[in-house]
């Protein structure tokens, strides 16, 4: 028995000796994983897309960021970093380590992805983000959990910085978010850009500044946005919010209104009226520019390298006097530019601007909103109370009138015509091979086109099939939809696409059809023109 024991045991030993071999000295466990959680105490849903980017302000604006370090002496494997914030984003995974040796150390940012209709979100809450980090091995127990809470804004809530009111020594703290502000600028908004039309057609007849850039066109219709504004008899609702001073801690967050809300409530404070100013400006090609100084802050735009300002509160309400001319707020804006610029190139903190191209480009751009057919009611309205004053004639900066031309193309039977922008090139009968082209009118970059064509046939299935036949001819093909008098349609050619929308009418001799558009891959670049011409096609 002796001789069969020893041999048995030799090879427990053996295979204890070898189990112990693959264990190493122990699986690391939450105890040997260290984590810090750096995070954020409030999110914005109306800046909802820069948190959501990573390259927004070189990744400013996160959620979280968990620093974790490997404690143990073992390398990890397959280390994940997973989150989730209940009722809005489900367990998502932010990273997967290969490998994670002793003593690294892990950081894992962490930028939330909202659905768009966040924008929707009118009340503040508390949340909380939940957090789990676990390895390849780890047991149930292993796994580490972390959450924190943050306050989640409703979506006309601002706030001016991020820094903990207790620790702002600096205009630079209290400024902290100014970038921001931008996400309240919506041009992209189908209320807004209704409103812009509106403008640009009852108002500046058709002028269109983005294309000239020329400066007296720009605060021409600089000065036509404070015409629509002193019309409506829209209300400056007073001096709050802004802050005046680093110990003003109350105006640290404030409920900032949409422009869609500026304009059909027929109010705003101070930054809500630069915010719809840069919004309309925006939407019609000129890059705005929203200045800030202690207690106020005013709109203007850049171009050619000049800036330009006007006092929007001009038009009176809580703590002012009269209504201001637009004259006399163009005078005022610049008067106050001219200190602005002084103050800043002095090194003064409390004078910044914020160029909302500028911050665009930099991620910073703003939410979307659905159409509202009851804001658009809204609109008509206003556009309404427009109608019993003068064209806009505001001072150019060298005091000269600018006068807005009723620069209309003019065809035998003037059925169907349009607004032509200044500096558009306008050809009559450019290609005499193709007789029903009555005219072409081409932007300054030679994209952007408007045709006109007369075509001798009795309706505008026959005249879009004539068009066809004759295009055919040079190797293009049309494909359209017609809807009413309304057509939408791409033109294919081998040297690329053209996509158009365009207007039919019935007149004498036949069928005339004004068609405008851009290259495929300028159209939603150039939307804002050709959206311009075409709502003044008539």
């Amino acid at each position: 028995m002796k001789k069969v024991a020893i041999p048995i045991a030799i090879c427990v030993i053996g295979l204890a000796l070898t189990a112990l071999s693959f264990m190493g000295i122990k699986q690391s466990d939450a105890d040997d994983i260290d984590i810090s959680i750096d995070k954020t105490s409030f999110i914005m849903p109306a800046a909802h897309r820069v948190y959501a980017n990573p390259d927004a302000m070189d990744g400013k604006y996160y959620l979280f960021k968990a620093k974790i370090t490997n404690n143990s002496s073992e390398t990890l494997e397959d280390v994940t970093v997973k989150y989730r914030i209940p009722n809005y984003i489900d367990w998502t995974e932010l990273t997967v380590s290969g490998e994670m040796f002793p003593g690294q150390t892990l950081v894992v940012p962490c930028y939330p992805k909202f659905k768009n209709d966040i924008t929707e979100k009118t009340t503040e809450s508390i949340e909380k983000t939940e957090i789990e980090i676990s390895w390849d091995g780890a047991e149930d127990d292993d796994i580490i959990e972390e959450d924190f809470t943050f306050k989640f804004t409703n979506r006309n809530e601002y706030v001016y910085t991020g820094i903990k009111s207790e620790e702002i020594s600096s205009w630079a703290d209290m400024y902290d978010n100014d970038a921001l502000i931008a996400c309240f600028v919506t041009p992209n908004d189908p209320v807004v850009k209704y409103y812009t039309q509106n403008l640009q057609e009852k108002l500046l007849k058709g002028e269109a500044a983005s294309i000239t850039r020329k400066p007296e066109d720009a605060v021409r219709f600089l000065a036509g946005i404070y015409e629509a504004t002193r019309k409506s008899h829209m209300v400056y609702s007073g001096t709050k919010g802004i802050p005046k001073s680093t110990e003003d801690v109350q105006s640290i967050v404030q409920q900032v209104r949409l422009p869609r809300e500026v304009i059909t409530g027929n109010t705003g404070l101070c930054i809500e009226l630069s915010c719809l100013y840069a919004s309309v400006l925006s939407s019609a090609g000129i890059d705005p520019i929203i200045y800030m100084v202690p207690g106020h802050a005013y709109p203007g735009f850049r171009m050619n390298g000049q800036y330009y300002a006007i006092e929007a509160t001009g038009i009176g309400g809580e703590g002012m006097g009269g209504i201001s001319s637009v004259e006399d707020a163009y005078k005022q804006g610049q008067k106050q530019l001219q200190e602005f610029m002084q103050r800043a190139q002095a090194g003064d903190p409390r004078y910044t601007l914020v160029d909302i191209h500028n911050v665009n480009a930099q991620g910073v751009t703003s939410m979307d909103l659905k159409d509202n057919d009851f804001m658009r009611k809204k609109v008509d309205e206003i556009v309404a109370s427009w109608s019993g004053g003068q064209q806009v004639q505001p001072n150019n900066p060298k005091n000269n009138n600018i006068r807005i031309p009723d620069n209309r193309i003019r065809t035998s039977n003037n059925a169907l015509s349009f607004s032509i922008p200044t500096g558009w090139q306008t050809m009559m009968r450019p290609v005499p091979q193709m007789p029903i082209m009555t005219a072409q009118v081409i932007a300054p970059d030679q994209m952007t086109t408007v045709t006109i064509y007369d075509v001798p046939v009795s309706n505008v299935q026959q005249a879009m099939a004539t068009v066809n036949q004759y295009l055919s001819g040079y190797g293009m093909e049309v494909q359209y939809q017609i809807n009413g008098n309304t057509l939408a349609g791409q033109t294919y050619s081998a040297n690329g696409n053209f996509n158009w929308i365009g207007k039919s009418l019935m007149k004498q001799n036949g069928i005339r059809i004004v068609a405008v558009g851009a290259p495929d891959y300028l159209y939603n670049q150039n939307s804002g023109i050709i959206n311009q011409v075409y709502n003044s096609i008539k």
